[in-house]
């Protein structure tokens, strides 16, 4: 979705050296974030140009309020033992082994330092006490929405409607002084692909029994173990007539769609 920024920035810092920092980080325990044993990153079949034989671009939503996504917002057991999966994805972008992009277009053209998303992901307020600028970092809590960038094809060898995941964006909720949802606030774009063999070494969902099989984050896409709604077609194919419908259309058509709009004053997106 090629988007405006959505958050105006009264200062641009590079870098928190003259604020105050206060981090506001749920996860607790470091430790979790460097996983004792790391697993191979299961390839998607290689497909050829010729091969497909239809092809659609769509935006989605997964709304991490919803109980079917919990496992993308926090485990079921005590959170503030936990880390999200925006704790894990933050952890190795500051780490240097992720890379982010800006949210002035989905496409990955520009990347962003460390320094840029963290101006990006958090909010400056003024302090009239110490007469100045605080910084205050961003709540994982706070992210409960992710937007995924994605391209559906039938695959004419093997017969069958395949997806493939492009990008994954985190997405913030936005608040005024009394708690009112303002809107919603993108903070970067990753590019999927390159995010696989983080999210492939981390369970999403904690195994009951021991002979339970392994659930990764890298799986939960895989596999879409996920609900979500569709937020934007590439083209507008659903306006297209129906006698001119292929199948994938059809399909898609019959998934759950939701509309947001830009608000040009607050750079905010909402319903």
């Amino acid at each position: 979705m090629k988007v405006a920024n959505y958050f105006f920035f009264l200062f641009i810092f590079q870098t928190c050296f003259d604020l105050t920092c206060y981090s506001q980080n749920d996860c607790m325990n470091i430790k979790t974030l460097e996983p004792q044993t790391l697993y191979p990153v299961k390839p998607f079949p290689q497909v050829r140009v010729n091969e497909v034989l239809w092809q659609r671009r769509l935006w989605r939503e997964i709304d991490l309020s919803e109980k079917q996504n919990q496992h993308l917002y926090f485990p079921k057991e005590d959170e503030k033992k936990n880390c999200s999966l925006y704790d894990i994805l933050f952890y190795y972008i500051e780490k240097g082994l992720i890379t982010a992009y800006d949210t002035k277009d989905d496409a990955f053209t520009k990347e962003l330092t460390t320094a840029e998303v963290i101006n990006i992901i958090g909010d400056s307020l003024w302090n009239e006490q110490s007469k100045s600028l605080i910084y205050m970092n961003l709540n994982s809590r706070d992210v409960v929405k992710y937007w995924l960038k994605e391209d559906w094809f039938f695959n004419s060898v093997y017969s069958k409607i395949e997806v493939r995941i492009i990008g994954i964006c985190p997405v913030k909720v936005k608040k005024d002084e009394k708690g009112n949802v303002m809107g919603y606030q993108q903070l970067f774009w990753l590019y999927f692909p390159n995010i696989r063999g983080v999210l492939v070494n981390f369970e999403a969902i904690k195994k009951l029994k021991e002979d339970d099989e392994r659930i990764s984050f890298d799986d939960v896409f895989f596999k879409r173990i996920f609900n979500s709604y569709i937020i934007q077609k590439e083209g507008n194919q659903n306006l297209e007539v129906k006698e001119n419908l292929t199948e994938l259309d059809i399909r898609l058509e019959s998934e759950q769609t939701k509309i947001y709009f830009l608000n040009k004053q607050t750079k905010l997106w909402g319903n």
